[in-house]
């Protein structure tokens, strides 16, 4: 059904049969890959997974900091966007049972988790009341805990005002996203450490939570511009949806990227600039060996590109460049997680090889299919919440 006030489907929007076609194809093709993968080179497959797995975490969480955004600071244009946002907040959800293979694969991964290592050197001994398998287990479920409750809280309240139109439950998320925001912060911050950083025990860096962070803002706000512009080019949103909301969606996505470079330059300043080796050996391994043309490739990738592309203001409100460069930033995002991760599994490695393929594949089909999951369950609009006529009348 839809109503005649501008034209807003009350009911599940069907998607174009050719993302189902896509998203099945890529499953497909993903899991034949997968398993000569695997027995081709086992520690290569986990480290490939590990990517996989914080990927799809990244835009789940990114996703659904942007529903607590708007609830923080009470944005009313972005509310027609704010069900996709929802939608694709599931990958939380589906991201729980990737974190399997992860977990049986702790001790081939993490060198900390090797008694005997530990037991011979000063600096995991140190760190050891930290980095140990129970601790490291208690903080995983907290991890999950906060994400999955936060979910149900915002993701489900604004399904229930669907049907209930209850104005109380956008107050109810009006009061708990600063409390969530706070929480994010920290829980992906020691995530962070947790998954990516102790795979180098030995190096640390205090601004790496916060790169992590600024990577998952960034990769939520692609993902969902990429799906704004994608329905509205397929006449799937609201006519009143308009080149003001896309103007200020893109122009979100242009400073949390510029931000991200940012620290991430800072990041690499602040040790480049304090010369402790045990500090530059990180970057070390991603100069050598072939992994320094990924270093300058990400460079390129997830900040040159992207900023000229979105650098003028008439490129904010093109619908199919806005299209193309949230595309981009997702490879771009999977890139810079390849790039954290892999020269810390695979030392002696180069980069690259026809194993990693089937990951990249398989991140494509996980998205489109909670996209498309999610898409048919609900409509494509918050329809009943309070703001929304505010959201649609949105003008700069």
């Amino acid at each position: 059904m839809i109503t005649e006030n501008n034209k807003i489907r009350q009911d599940p929007t069907p998607m174009p049969r050719a993302l189902t076609r896509a998203a099945l194809g890529a499953a497909i093709l993903a899991s034949l890959l997968m398993a000569p993968a695997a027995l081709s080179n086992w520690d290569r497959f986990l480290g490939n997974w590990l990517v996989l797995f914080v990927f799809v975490v990244t835009l789940g969480l990114g996703a659904l900091f942007l529903v607590a955004l708007e609830f923080l600071v009470n944005a009313t244009w972005s509310v027609p966007f704010r069900r996709i946002s929802e939608n694709l907040a599931g990958l939380i959800l589906i991201s729980l049972p990737l974190a399997i293979p992860i977990l049986m694969g702790l001790h081939t991964l993490y060198e900390w988790t090797h008694s005997e290592a530990v037991s011979v050197d000063s600096i995991l001994r140190a760190k050891a009341p930290y980095l140990n398998l129970r601790f490291f287990l208690i903080r995983f479920a907290l991890f999950y805990l906060v994400w999955i409750g936060a979910y149900f809280l915002f993701v489900g309240g604004s399904r229930r005002q669907d049907s209930t139109g209850d104005v109380g439950l956008t107050k109810r998320a009006m009061k708990l996203a600063p409390p969530f925001m706070i929480l994010l912060a920290f829980t992906l911050t020691f995530a962070a450490f947790d998954w990516i950083m102790s795979l180098a025990p030995y190096w640390y860096s205090s601004i790496f939570g916060i790169y992590l962070l600024t990577g998952a803002m960034v990769a939520g706000t692609a993902i969902i511009t990429f799906a704004g512009a994608s329905l509205k080019l397929k006449n799937l949103l609201p006519e009143a949806v308009r080149s003001d909301h896309f103007y200020n969606l893109g122009a979100l996505l242009f400073a949390l990227n510029t931000l991200w470079a940012y620290i991430a330059f800072a990041q690499y300043l602040l040790i480049w600039y304090g010369g402790i080796p045990v500090e530059t050996h990180w970057f070390d391994l991603r100069s050598q060996r072939g992994w320094e043309w990924v270093s300058v490739l990400l460079v390129l990738a997830h900040f040159l590109v992207p900023f000229l592309a979105l650098l003028s203001r008439s490129a904010k409100t093109d619908l199919r460049r806005l299209r193309w460069v949230s595309a981009w930033i997702l490879g771009a995002h999977g890139l810079d997680l390849y790039w954290l991760i892999m020269p810390s599994v695979r030392v002696n490695e180069g980069p690259f090889g026809w194993q990693d393929l089937c990951f990249p594949i398989a991140a494509i089909a996980l998205a489109l299919s909670v996209w498309l999951w999610q898409s048919a369950r609900f409509p494509v609009i918050a329809i009943r919440d309070p703001r929304l006529q505010a959201g649609l009348q949105f003008h700069l």
